[in-house]
């Protein structure tokens, strides 16, 4: 065959083929010595292993080698042959070095092999009769055909030939085929080794002929190829996608980092004014207390006051007593004063009839009557005093009256600001509570979108390393050259 691949197989099986010749010739050299044929191998050994040495270089890698080493090859089983006077062991070698001719993997070089060995029994044969040459050992011995035996050596002879030429015949025939067998073997690995050398290139998209895809390993390979070109369809599309996607996901990352980072001020801003206004609430919680402390001390003088014009209410009502009791005694004094005029008047009135002796008397009496009058008029005098001082009294605690109300109203109103105060602190602490929960709730969703920030700088890098993971993997897929396949072509116009 011209094919590269099989010619580099003769190369090297003429390179092995150096090994079995080197042997025989070196057994033939090592006979002669013992058989006085040394001139004979040392002939020969000059004659073939140059040529052989010749050929392989000028025809290297060319089946003409081969059919150089078979000539050769029965070459020295001959000398062989005749070196052991034609012993059957000696016959051996033939169906030996036809069986080493295997390793071409070509029917035509056994072929040529047994052609040379039968060309050379058939006159060996010939030069065995004319007595020449020994190549049938106790066969046709040459006593009888001196002695004009001629008849029985020539049937010997020729029936010798013909079971040596039938025997090569048949090992022919058995190698031929076994040539051709193992020549269908070295085709399928020779194939399959190209295939694998070019798949190691990247390359896919070696074609095989009809002959070669019915070859068992070829059509394996076919298959396989199959497998691993649509494997390599589906990585490349998945690669692809995979390269979409993450572009997309670290569109959206961006997308999300931004929205997070923005989150995330918007938060430490919502954090410092809930801050503020925790230290706001909590002044205002102070002031609230501090201002309910306040109206409970308000409440308390109130109540203080209320109880202080009770009792100045009380001791209004006493001077009035007081005063009733005083214009009681008034009137007794007047009633004693009238009396008192009515004795001074009797007692002038008997004063006058006395005479000079009642002279005195009429003094005193003028005297008790002129302080009757004047205690009359003090009395009259102290009753207007005791009545304005009364009215006086009345009106105090009329307004004392007033006062108690008014202060008792105050009183209700400190209680009802003592309550809504309490109402409003205990408001404001619930609110300073709840905006102490707020501000806590806001730090932990502050602290959250930190940890959501750092989630996404994560995942960035995470969808930057899976998009260079997928520009790895696309050009990786990218360096093998694929065969298109029909469904493959019609996926394509589809798509388009």
């Amino acid at each position: 065959m011209s094919d590269a691949s099989f010619a580099n197989h003769i190369a090297r099986t003429d390179r092995l083929m150096w090994l079995p010749l080197g042997f025989v010739a070196f057994l033939c050299l090592v006979i002669g010595i013992f058989t006085q044929t040394l001139l004979l191998a040392v002939i020969v050994a000059t004659i073939t292993l140059p040529l052989a040495y010749i050929a392989q270089h000028k025809w290297h890698g060319h089946i003409v080698n081969g059919f150089v080493k078979a000539t050769i090859m029965m070459a020295w089983a001959a000398v062989l042959i005749e070196q052991s006077g034609g012993l059957i062991e000696a016959h051996f070698s033939i169906f030996i070095l036809l069986s080493v001719l295997i390793l071409y993997s070509d029917w035509r070089v056994i072929a040529f092999g047994g052609l040379v060995i039968a060309l050379h029994h058939a006159l060996f044969t010939w030069l065995h009769y004319q007595g020449v040459v020994q190549l049938y050992a106790s066969m046709g011995d040459m006593d009888s055909m001196a002695n004009g035996d001629t008849r029985h050596s020539v049937a010997a002879i020729l029936s010798c030939l013909l079971m040596h030429g039938g025997a090569v015949v048949v090992q022919v025939i058995i190698l031929g085929y076994l040539a051709k067998v193992l020549e269908s073997m070295v085709q399928e690995s020779l194939h399959v080794t190209r295939f694998a050398v070019a798949a190691g290139g990247g390359n896919l998209e070696m074609t095989f002929t009809d002959k070669e895809q019915q070859l068992p390993a070829v059509a394996a390979v076919i298959s396989m190829r199959d497998q691993v070109t649509e494997s390599l369809r589906k990585t490349q599309t998945a690669a692809s996608h995979v390269t979409d996607y993450s572009q997309q996901l670290f569109v959206a990352q961006e997308q999300l980092r931004t929205q997070t980072a923005r989150n995330s001020s918007q938060t430490e801003r919502i954090s410092t004014s809930t801050a503020e206004l925790a230290a706001t609430t909590r002044e205002t919680a102070e002031e609230s207390q501090h201002i309910r402390q306040l109206a409970s001390h308000a409440e308390q003088i109130a109540r203080q006051n209320g109880a202080q014009v009770e009792e100045m209410r009380e001791m209004m009502r006493l001077l009035n007593q007081h005063a009733s009791k005083i214009h009681e005694m008034l009137s007794e004094i007047d009633n004693i004063t009238f009396q008192t005029n009515l004795l001074a008047l009797n007692a002038s009135v008997e004063a006058a009839r006395a005479g000079e002796h009642g002279l005195g008397f009429a003094v005193v009496a003028n005297e008790v009557r002129t302080l009757s009058k004047n205690t009359h008029q003090t009395a009259s005098r102290i009753r207007q005093t005791i009545a304005d001082t009364t009215e006086q009294v009345s009106l105090g605690v009329s307004q004392t009256t007033t006062i108690a109300e008014t202060t008792q109203s105050l009183i209700q109103s400190f209680e009802q600001v003592a309550m809504r105060l309490t109402n409003m602190d205990n408001a404001v602490q619930q609110q300073h509570q709840g905006v102490e929960e707020l501000e806590q709730s806001v730090n932990e969703i502050y602290n959250a979108l930190e940890l959501s920030r750092d989630a996404v700088d994560n995942s960035h890098s995470m969808a930057e390393q899976l998009s260079e993971t997928a520009d790895t993997m696309m050009q990786a897929v990218s360096g093998f050259v694929l065969p298109v396949s029909p469904a493959f072509s019609q996926r394509v116009l589809s798509l388009s």
